[in-house]
């Protein structure tokens, strides 16, 4: 069984919570993109327009993604 978050001395690390958010992210994204394919490859066109749907939902975390880095970032400054 995993922990929701990782644990030094019993005491939540914000490194390890972004790395684990980063990494779901990115999991995330990929499920888009498999799923994105799947409706691609069928014929009708209600599939193709879900496909650009899930497409865009992948765009919509790299934007998301990007908005968490420039967070973090700004508060290592």
């Amino acid at each position: 069984m995993t922990e929701s978050y990782s644990r030094i001395g019993g005491v939540a690390t914000r490194d390890e919570a972004y790395r684990l958010a980063m990494h779901h992210l990115d999991e995330l994204r990929n499920q888009m993109l498999v799923i994105g394919h799947l409706y691609n490859t069928e014929d009708d066109n209600r599939s193709k327009l879900l496909a650009k749907g899930f497409y865009g939902i992948n765009e919509m975390l790299v934007m998301v993604k990007e908005q968490i880095r420039q967070l973090t970032m700004s508060k290592m400054q």
